[in-house]
């Protein structure tokens, strides 16, 4: 019996390493190649390890999409990191989408993502699983700060959330006047401004 939990044990520990194998050829290829190269055949290719390893860790397309965009280090801001410094918590909470439009080599990628969106599903699907993380603890950072009298009530989280990361976007990849951290910081600003109790 103790050979048998042995084997088991091995098979696992096999398994996870496998996985762990995937996941870091499907991040190399993100990053590389761009979100097109994310298919269960060019991660199985990448990390050496056949398709079937991938299907089995990685059912779908969108369960490998959303996989490697964790293994690269996207993540929903905790709420518990709120600090309750409005300026301070939009800028945690827009961090990592500002750090992404501002890097030449993961720019790109945001704007293939939002492309492939509008007509593949499985991008589509991770896109709204996203963005429906992120929404609830936006919400609850605009609550805090009406409750604190810094914004006023009303304010649709959505739309906020929308004129936000909008404007991220439509300054990085459509406008002549450029993206950076201090521009990001003035579009906090200016919602910050519009959206202050009267």
């Amino acid at each position: 019996e103790a050979g048998g939990q042995q084997v088991e044990a091995f098979d696992t520990l096999h398994e996870q390493l496998r996985r762990g194998c995937a996941e870091q050829a499907a991040a190399a290829l993100m990053m590389t190649d761009g979100p097109v190269a994310i298919t269960h055949g060019h991660v199985a290719e990448a990390a050496n390890v056949s398709r079937t390893t991938v299907y089995k860790h990685y059912p779908t397309r969108t369960d490998l999409l959303r996989s490697t965009i964790e293994a690269i280090g996207k993540h929903v801001p905790d709420v518990r990191d709120l600090t309750g410094d409005l300026r301070t918590d939009l800028e945690t909470f827009f961090g990592d989408l500002v750090g992404d439009l501002t890097d030449d080599q993961r720019a790109p990628m945001m704007a293939t993502m939002m492309e492939r969106a509008l007509h593949d599903t499985s991008f589509a699907a991770v896109r709204d699983e996203l963005i429906g993380e992120f929404e609830p603890a936006f919400r609850s950072l605009l609550d805090g700060a009406v409750e604190r009298g810094e914004l006023r009530t009303g304010i649709d989280a959505k739309l906020a959330l929308a004129s936000i990361a909008g404007s991220f976007v439509f300054l990085r990849f459509m406008s002549p006047w450029g993206f950076d951290h201090t521009t990001a910081g003035r579009v906090l600003d200016e919602f910050i401004a519009a959206n202050a109790t009267r």
